[in-house]
């Protein structure tokens, strides 16, 4: 039994409804915000969990 690969059967990976970089936990994403503070010059940082997609993101936005 083989398997049909024409462009019509193709699968697509599944899309996030975010765009931005995803961190899976709040520590993940303070040592993006630590690695980018040490080799950036950035006036604020912080990372924030996101209502749409549940995963953490970062922003330089105020709060």
């Amino acid at each position: 039994m083989g398997y049909n690969l024409s462009k019509k059967n193709k699968i697509s990976p599944i899309e996030l409804p975010c765009k931005k970089t995803i961190y899976y936990s709040p520590e993940e994403a303070q040592d993006m915000i630590n690695y980018i503070k040490e080799n950036r010059s950035i006036k604020e940082i912080h990372a924030y969990k996101c209502m749409t997609c549940g995963f953490w993101h970062l922003t330089s936005s105020k709060k």
